[in-house]
């Protein structure tokens, strides 16, 4: 995908007229230095940096920045050497306020995405003093503990600070799954992709529960981007020879994939213990019900250590085509790091493409097998 001139980018954003209802961003501040260059920067989600769009010089403790935007748009304020507040430009009125001194006080409100973004920032904030407080309560018994080597002292000051890292988490885990379609959910859903903070296939899931304007906006672009690289992170590529594979079935026969081979094959990397396999496994089965009979052979490698787990798996789902299991080696070779992956391979062997099971196969496979 082609990168958008940062020209035409900013003309997007900034052409507000009187006529058109565009966003007004009035900001105030505290502590921070007369004249200073205030920045407002975008996403550009094909390098993931901020580009700046604008500038204004802070007069009175106040600033304004006005544009138009057509999707919800993942922004910062960079309001001094290293100091940058999130907003989402939208149209409306978003009141800025902040405080060099007190950066728990930061808010932007007055518009929808800011409301809820701001709502989700103030219960962590919230947690944040509690934890703050505890930690400065028991500051002194802490570096005690550890001078004395404390073990009783130290492993309970660690259990009871725990508390606040868990109700962190689930404020978290809260708002990506009960209000997965959020714009609040797609930056944590960024944050945590781009800081390698969850599994690819689990964000895949929350992806895939993101508004329409959300994935057109340039946050949902920048996520929808990292996920699909994460396909090409593995070593084998789509145009590549696919390995061959073999190993022992639920019955202890060993079977190799070359031996197996379809008009289409499609190798499977899963694990009975992985939740995102067991959310796609509906998907597999529909595909190999529909096509096996035109030439569809699936060759499924369990990553797995429990032989029992992975045949009690394969029989209670119905999974009813070629198994091996316990070949992380297979894993390594093809370079496999999240699961499920899947390799869709032609009659000769050869990758025809890579996903995680998250995309429409029909238009694929009808290429190759026929409606």
């Amino acid at each position: 995908m082609r990168t958008l001139p940062l020209v035409i980018i900013a003309f997007l954003l900034m052409s507000f007229t009187i006529k058109d209802k565009g966003f007004l961003i009035k900001g105030i501040t505290k502590n921070i230095s007369e004249g200073e260059m205030i920045y407002l920067k975008v996403l550009n989600p094909e390098t993931n940096n901020f580009d700046a769009i604008d500038s204004v010089r802070l007069k009175n403790n106040s600033f304004e920045f006005k544009g138009n935007t057509t999707y919800p748009t993942y922004a910062l304020l960079e309001l001094s050497e290293n100091v940058t507040e999130l907003v989402v430009l939208e149209n409306g009125i978003i009141n800025f306020q902040y405080d060099y001194n007190d950066d728990l006080s930061t808010s932007a409100i007055g518009t929808k995405n800011n409301n809820e973004l701001n709502a989700f920032h103030n219960n962590i904030k919230r947690v944040q003093k509690e934890a703050n407080a505890y930690r400065d309560t028991n500051q002194d018994i802490l570096t005690q503990a550890i001078k004395d080597n404390d073990r009783e002292v130290l492993e309970r000051l660690s259990k009871e600070f725990k508390v606040y890292v868990k109700d962190i988490n689930d404020i978290i885990t809260n708002q990506l799954t009960q209000h997965s379609n959020s714009f609040t959910s797609s930056v944590i859903l960024f944050q945590r992709i781009d800081n390698k903070n969850i599994d690819t296939n689990e964000a895949k899931l929350y992806y895939n529960q993101l508004a329409d304007n959300i994935k057109q906006s340039n946050i949902g672009i920048a996520i929808k981007n990292l996920l699909d690289n994460s396909a090409a992170n593995t070593l084998v590529k789509i145009g590549d020879k696919a390995l061959d594979i073999s190993g022992k079935d639920p019955n202890g026969e060993v079977i190799s994939l070359y031996d197996n081979l379809g008009k289409v094959t499609i190798i499977h990397f899963w694990a009975p213990w992985c939740p995102a396999c067991h959310e796609t496994l509906p998907t597999i089965k529909s595909i190999y019900e529909k096509y096996h009979d035109k030439g569809l052979n699936i060759f499924s490698i369990a990553l797995d250590d429990n032989k029992e787990e992975w045949i009690e798996s394969i029989q209670k789902e119905g999974l009813n085509w070629l198994h091996i299991y316990n070949l992380y080696e297979i894993q390594l070779q093809y370079g496999v790091k999240n699961i499920p992956t899947v390799f869709v391979l032609d009659e000769n062997g050869t990758v025809i493409d890579i996903n995680h099971l998250e995309v429409d196969f029909d238009q694929l496979l009808t290429k190759y097998l026929g409606k």
